[in-house]
Order: C-alpha cells, then structure tokens, then sequence
C-alpha cells in the first residue's frame, strides 16, 4: 500500500496545513506482536508513514512541505541543501525538484566516488546538480562565507539545512503530531522516533498533547548539542507550554552513524523483519526498533502502555547494506 496518489497532489506547496492532515490522516497504524512486547505487557503500533510516497517517504515527505511551499511562494526556483552519500534527505529533495519544478543542488561530503552511490545515481537522474567539498569545507556548511561562494557560483538558490532541519522542517512534523492525535485521540501512552538532527522529535512534541511522551532515539554516537537544538526548536513551535514533553534516548547508535551493523544489529534486524513483515531502513529505524525492543525487554514502560513508532521511511537506503532479507531495492 502506498498514498503515493494523494502525496503528489498535496505537494503543489500551495495548499492549506488541513491538507498535509487530511493526507497524514490516512497513514496506516499497523501492530506489531512480538513476544517481547506480549512478555512486557505492552502494545506496540507502527505508524507507517513509509507507505506515504516510494520517494519522498517518511519524515522526509513532512519536513520538505513547508520548505518547498516557502521557496515557491519567495519566487526561487533553486534549492540547495547537503547530504552525504547515502542521504535519505537529497534522494527526496531531488525527486520533489524533479516533480513540482525546482531546479535542486545537493553539495555533498567528500570526493565523487569513480561510481555513485544508487541514492546519489538517483539524484542525479533527477536532475540535481551533486557538488562535492571536502570533509573540512563540509564542516562549515553553515558558515555565510561558503554559502557566499555557492551562491556566485551556482546562483541564487532557497537553502534547506541538510536533513530539513530547520523551523520549517518542525512544523510539518508537528502536523504530523496533530494527526496521529486526531488519529488514535488520545488513546497511546507514548510515541517514538528515530533522531539524527532532532527536527523531526521537535516537532513531533510540539504536535501531540502535552501529557504524552515523545521519545527520541539518537542514532548518534555521543549526544553533543542534539538535545540543546532539540530544545530551542521545541520552545519556537510551543513557546507558550512550559511542559516538556520529549526526551532524548542515547545509547542504541550501535557504533554510530551510518557504521556497519555489529553482528547482534544485524541479527535483531532479520530476526524482527521477518517477524512483523516491516521492511527498515539501516540507519535510522532499525536502531530505534531495538531500543525499543530493548527498553521493553528492561520494563521501561509499564505494563498496559500502548506505544507508536514513527516509520520514518528512508527504505532506499537498504542499497548501501548487507540487507537480512532479498528486498534490498
């Protein structure tokens, strides 16, 4: 099952935040039945926003929405953002670049390769322009000097901050929020996602009731700053609210981002696809899968609790891993 019909017509950028509900309304909530979630006493249910485009699934579909209506409305006809070579974020903005009229740039980390990565070969066959830097001139991709060079460079273009992070990017996922609360009203103990910039749990809080928990599962090694920026979007999108309803969850990077699967990762992510029939992606939701797995496993909720996971998409992905099953895309 896909929505991919409704997504194509919800992404003309000028249409209303009721549509991006109507739309995100219709996501499929599937439960998962394990035996550690029936040992724990738990419900768990799978939002599977996955199913909503083949493209530009996931998070990917809410973050870019609001971005891509912005730089219409501004009058730009170029995006450019960053990525690394298997970016789940450039492989949707080149595919929206491709269908709504944008002409899109992706700069990304480090030397081309002699042969691109399929996410990157993708990209390019949707006409983005790949423009690769250096790790140390990636590192200032936020500094006003390097975004001066591009602009003389490649022109004038609307940026989007690499995976969407940014203002914009919060607030579709906080309509992703609204819906799954119109969805379920209120009837779930609390909602998990995976985290890499913290964007999509920011906005993700801000959208669902203030007395539910969202919970983040960083799949970062080492949490730095992810949780002030988590923070101080969170405080933009729900200035009034003095409650706090997110927490970040470390420790299930298994080694970091983007690193080959140590063999017990691996094992959970057979072992848990061919169980519930859910395909994840390598980076993001199989991490935050175990955790939860693994957190039900410890008694972190309380028996009765009724729990959603966030798919965030990103299948595309799996072309860059050992996958556990035969569909590897």
């Amino acid at each position: 099952m896909v929505l991919a019909d409704s997504t194509n017509e919800l992404l003309k950028v000028d249409l209303s935040e009721d549509d991006l509900l109507s739309v995100a309304g219709k996501v499929p909530l599937q439960r998962v039945e394990l035996k550690v979630f029936t040992d724990a006493g738990i419900e768990l249910l799978v939002r599977r926003d996955d199913l909503i485009d083949p493209e530009l699934s996931g998070n990917k579909f809410y973050k870019l929405f609001f971005n891509l209506r912005v730089a219409r409305e501004q009058g730009f006809i170029r995006l450019l953002s960053f990525g690394g070579t298997y970016s789940n974020h450039l492989h949707a903005l080149a595919a929206a670049g491709k269908r709504y009229g944008f002409s899109t740039i992706g700069v990304v980390r480090g030397e081309r390769p002699a042969q691109l990565s399929p996410t990157l070969g993708d990209a390019e066959a949707w006409g983005m322009k790949l423009i690769f830097i250096s790790r140390a001139d990636y590192r200032d991709k936020n500094e006003p000097e390097l975004l001066a060079e591009l602009r003389l460079r490649h022109g004038e273009f609307y940026l989007i901050p690499e995976g969407g992070a940014n203002l914009h990017g919060a607030l579709g996922m906080q309509l992703l929020g609204q819906a799954l609360e119109q969805q379920l009203k209120g009837d779930y103990t609390s909602v998990c996602i995976a985290c890499g910039t913290g964007t999509s749990l920011a906005g993700l809080a801000a959208g669902i009731d203030s007395t539910k928990l969202a919970l983040g599962f960083s799949v970062l090694k080492g949490e730095g700053g992810l949780g002030d920026a988590i923070s101080t979007t969170y405080r933009q999108l729900r200035a009034s609210d003095v409650t706090v309803n997110w927490r970040l969850i470390t420790g299930f990077h298994a080694g970091g981002y983007g690193k080959k699967h140590p063999e017990y990762l691996s094992q959970f992510w057979q072992d848990f696809e061919r169980n519930s029939g859910i395909s994840l992606d390598p980076v993001y939701t199989v991490k935050m899968f175990w955790g939860i797995s693994s957190l039900a496993q410890q008694g972190y909720w309380p028996r009765g609790s009724r729990i959603v996971a966030i798919h965030s998409g990103g299948l595309q992905g799996r072309r860059g891993f050992a996958c556990p099953s035969l569909d590897c895309l």
